[in-house]
């Protein structure tokens, strides 16, 4: 029942359950993608979570992406049948989420650690950095090219990505000197081993900044994009003014002084 509820509320509606051939020739093509920055990768892992998923072609609103894992159904949905054949950066970014639920002892629940991701209780640490380092590796992956970005007033030269540009240019600093194994391996199997080798880089206090200004920023990318969806629809002239003030002043303050403090704590220490 409450599974039917879920999807009722998002109006996602199967059509048919992807066969178990299908599923595996998506599992092989994740992989491949995988070995093509790290050739050493054992993809045996994954490989087993993938094939045990459900996964259905559906009929997705349009506000809602190609591809989506569902928590409480514990199965990615998929629009049409472009997305079985070639796997897309939602698809993928979707299947990890989907690893990251489906643990030994959390089989299709949100668990206690997703990734770099934290959860206890109520309250939430690592969110930003674990949506960070799947878009990174998933940039990778795709093979996107560094570009010039202006994000929020922060001008930098990122690895092309729509979602968290300036903070997948942090990490990707990061990963140049850790690299990127104990980053994937923490991302798929929901363990500390990237953590553990910041922290035996540059002590704990810096990757508890880190993790915390990832966490602010992306919670001050929430609050800027709002705004300014509430200021499309806003027809009242004082309101709008008042809404657009507050944009200015929360770009200005928030996303470029934390990239700002960031950046700096990130050069002394690399």
């Amino acid at each position: 029942m409450e599974k039917n509820h879920e999807l009722k509320r998002y109006n996602i509606k199967p059509i048919r359950e992807l066969t178990q051939v299908e599923i595996e020739q998506i599992a092989r093509e994740v992989i491949k993608k995988i070995e093509t920055i790290m050739v050493d990768f054992d993809g045996n892992y994954m490989y087993e979570h993938i094939v045990k998923s459900k996964m259905y072609l559906a009929k997705i609103p349009e506000q809602y992406t190609n591809v989506n894992y569902i928590v409480s159904t514990n199965s990615i949905y998929i629009r049409d049948e472009e997305n079985i054949k070639e796997i897309d950066e939602i698809m993928f970014h979707e299947i990890i989420h989907y690893i990251q639920c489906n643990q030994e002892n959390n089989i299709g629940a949100m668990p206690e650690q997703m990734g770099l991701c934290k959860l206890h209780g109520y309250i939430i640490t690592g969110l930003a950095i674990n949506e960070v380092a799947i878009q990174l590796i998933i940039s990778l992956v795709f093979n996107n090219k560094q570009e010039n970005t202006n994000y929020f007033g922060i001008k930098v030269k990122a690895i092309q990505n729509k979602s968290f540009p300036i903070l997948c240019a942090l990490l990707q600093q990061i990963t140049y000197v850790l690299g990127y194994k104990e980053l994937l391996t923490s991302i798929l199997e929901n363990t500390d081993d990237f953590k553990e080798a910041f922290e035996k880089f540059a002590g704990k206090k810096s990757y508890d900044f880190l993790r915390n200004s990832f966490d602010k920023m992306m919670n001050a990318r929430d609050k800027i994009a709002s705004d300014r969806r509430a200021l499309k629809k806003e027809k009242n002239i004082k309101n709008r003014r008042m809404i657009e003030k507050r944009i200015k002043i929360y770009t200005r303050r928030n996303p470029k002084s934390l990239f700002s403090s960031t950046k700096i704590v990130l050069y002394r220490i690399f």
